[in-house]
């Protein structure tokens, strides 16, 4: 910082004298001067002198020399920031005298010693808090030494960009009506910005929404901000105003109910800073669409001996319009344009129908006679709320139909064998089951196309339609060539055990308008072959029997099933017994009969007894073969595998080794000496170890 002194006149005449309210005084508590000792008397004529000279220098102010000095200091800096030094402000010659300063601050207003620290010695100035050039930009103080000089001090506070520009508020809103011209003008507020200068406001900017594609027909806003007469200053000190928002081209509610915009305000710093104001705009709707009907013309057709009250058809026009200006009212034109419709006689058309003001339901005011009119043509009109109502119309073609109050007729020829309503599970596809043939008693309805040619409402002439349901697409119909000739045939596999029924059921629906229809109900079984072998419920059974039990004794019974139908042959089982190779003991066998066939079963219900005594001894195990075989043709058969263990039994006596035992025996022998040992087997031995001990 470099400080500026001006030295002013020693004649000059002053405007008057300082107020000298605050002193600082050389050898005041806290400074240098002031710690050092010394008598009392001697400070008590410092001060004395001090007075004097101050009181001289007031009273003599034509005399007085004033000098200037400038200092400047930027705000925000820390505190004790070197500011400057008075005696820079004094000549040369003077700079180099000692002694103090005393001040005086020029206004009542002006803080210096809150916010300054003067060095009463030195002159020295240093900042004594961090200071706002927004709260206070300058500040001026006079010292005077004590040859009588006197300083005018002038301290400028530097403005820094440390502010951003900033709106009244975050958000606004704005309505606007969608007829508002291009170039209409919105004002909006502006931001201020506390700094001064090139760090205030210089500009807006207004920023599209990054999510927002972008417009081949251009944006519908810009900002226009300062004085259109002259370009605004990149230094102006004032802000940009007036800031307003101009609309470019119209607005259409229908197509953007409301557009969202950022304003950005920025100041000259570097880097410069910034505020934002978002405004949402919303599109007034005003009455711009007129109704639309959703179809061009609308056909439709009723039955003459429709009662008055009965619903014809439903127009709908929609409006894009919101409020008052989207409802829409319905109405028939009662004049309407010769030619319009088929005559109708003096009552005209638009006599024998009405439409609901508010739903768009066309409703018959008054029987009808096709014999007299067979079609009519009406004009609806659709015209919303707006003050100034837009009106739309469309044509209402409506057909009367004869009356058609007989069913058709459903014909059934089974081609089955017997004609029964059956069919057996090994039918091929495409193979007939019935013969379906179609009939109504009604006239030919042909001649209602002379009042349907024209509006094209598909009475469909004299045909029946026939129709399936049911039956999981196991059957369908096929047209037989002739009209009103069908053929039900097989059109999947068919498996009695999974499915032996079938509900099915034939619609024949005639081409009157309406249409009327008749249902006949079938019931179709389908006839089992001999597709299912029988199934065992175990593969292997498992029985034990003593060898006791007396002939014809049950020991297990075993069962299989059938999936064919039941109570036919193809379900009946018969069960025969296969002997397998018997496992017998050749030593115990008294006779060769013994290792013969010792069980039967029941071929009816597959008990299985047995046929003659048994002997574990003999055989402990036997292992048989059933066979389940129906009476299908061909026969179909199955197979389990039968274990019978033989359960002993206390039949055979103890046999000692050896009849006759001899043993020596010695005559000192003592208590408890073993001589002898006899043993007896309750269980046959192979001869072979019989002999063996027989040798022992």
């Amino acid at each position: 910082m470099i400080p500026s002194g001006r030295r002013m006149g020693a004649g000059r005449q002053r405007r008057g004298a300082p107020s000298w309210k605050r002193l600082l005084l050389p050898g005041r508590r806290g400074s240098p001067r002031g710690r050092r000792g010394g008598g009392g008397s001697r400070a008590r004529r410092f001060l004395l002198g001090l007075f004097m000279h101050a009181w001289l220098w007031a009273a003599s102010g034509t005399c007085a020399q004033v000098f200037n000095l400038s200092l400047s200091v930027d705000e925000g800096l820390p505190p004790d920031t070197l500011v400057g030094d008075i005696r820079a402000g004094l000549p040369a010659t003077q700079q180099q005298e000692g002694g103090g300063f005393f001040l005086s601050e020029d206004s009542d207003d002006s803080p210096l010693l809150d916010d300054f620290h003067v060095h009463p010695d030195t002159g020295i100035i240093r900042t004594a808090r961090r200071l706002d050039h927004e709260r206070r930009d300058h500040y001026s103080f006079v010292a005077a030494t004590l040859l009588g000089a006197v300083v005018q001090v002038e301290i400028r506070v530097n403005d820094v960009n440390d502010h951003s520009p900033r709106f009244p508020r975050d958000s606004l809103q704005l309505d606007v009506s969608e007829l508002s011209p291009p170039g209409t003008a919105f004002r909006l507020p502006g931001a201020q910005d506390p700094d001064a200068g090139l760090f205030s406001t210089q500009g807006y900017t207004l920023i599209q929404p990054p999510n927002l594609p972008e417009d081949p027909a251009g944006p519908f806003f810009q900002l226009r901000y300062g004085n259109p007469g002259s370009p605004p200053s990149p230094r102006s000190l004032s802000p940009l105003e007036p800031l307003d928002l101009v609309l470019l081209r119209r607005l259409d509610r229908e197509a953007a109910a409301a557009h969202e915009l950022q304003i950005e305000a920025w100041d000259g710093g570097r880097p410069r800073r910034t505020g934002h104001l978002r405004v949402e705009l919303r599109v007034l709707d005003e009455n711009d669409n007129p109704p639309v009907f959703e179809q061009s013309e609308y056909r439709a057709a009723v039955r003459e001996d429709a009662r008055p009250g009965a619903e014809v058809c439903r127009v709908r026009a929609t409006d894009r319009d919101l409020g008052p200006n989207g409802h829409v009212r319905y109405s028939i034109r009662a004049r309407q344009a010769p030619g319009a419709g088929g005559g109708g006689g003096s009552l005209g058309d638009a006599a024998y129908f009405t439409v609901e003001e508010l739903s768009g339901v066309v409703r018959l005011r008054r029987p009808l006679d096709r014999e007299a009119q067979a079609w009519h043509q009406l004009v609806v009109e659709a015209r919303d709320g707006g003050a100034e109502p837009e009106v739309a119309t469309v044509r209402v073609s409506i057909a009367v139909l004869d009356v058609n109050d007989n069913r058709p007729a459903i014909h059934l020829l089974f081609l089955t064998e017997g004609g029964a309503a059956r069919v057996s599970e090994g039918a091929r596809l495409g193979d007939y089951v019935a013969r379906v043939s179609v009939s109504d008693a009604d006239g030919d309805p042909e001649k209602e196309e002379e009042a349907a040619g024209q509006l094209d409402v598909g009475l469909g002439g004299g045909s029946i339609s026939l129709s399936l349901e049911g039956g999981e697409g196991a059957f369908a119909l096929r047209p037989g060539g002739s009209p009103g000739v069908f053929f039900l045939c097989v059109e999947g596999p068919l498996d009695r055990e999974s499915r032996d029924l079938y509900d099915l059921r034939l619609v024949a629906t005639d081409a009157g308008s309406p249409p009327l229809s008749a249902e006949e109900t079938l019931l179709l079984r389908v006839a089992d072959l001999n597709d299912q072998p029988p199934l065992f419920s175990r593969e292997h059974y498992r029985a034990s029997v003593s060898e006791a039990a007396a002939p014809g004794t049950a020991v297990l019974w075993v069962s299989a099933s059938d999936a064919d139908e039941a109570g036919t042959d193809h379900a009946r089982l018969r069960y025969t017994l296969v002997h397998l190779q018997a496992r017998c003991n050749p030593e115990a066998l008294r006779a060769p009969a013994e290792c013969g066939p010792s069980f039967t079963i029941d071929p009816e219900s597959g008990v299985i007894s047995t046929t003659r005594s048994l002997d574990r001894e003999v055989q402990e195990a036997v292992e048989l073969r059933v066979v389940a075989q129906d009476l299908g043709e061909p026969p179909l058969s199955a197979t389990c595998l039968v274990s019978i263990t033989v359960d002993d039994v206390n039949d055979n006596e103890p046999i000692f080794l050896r009849q006759v035992y001899n043993a020596t025996l010695a005559e000192h022998a003592p208590v408890g000496h073993c001589f002898l040992q006899v043993s007896a087997s309750d269980r046959w031995i192979n001869r072979k170890a019989w002999e063996g001990m027989q040798r022992l």
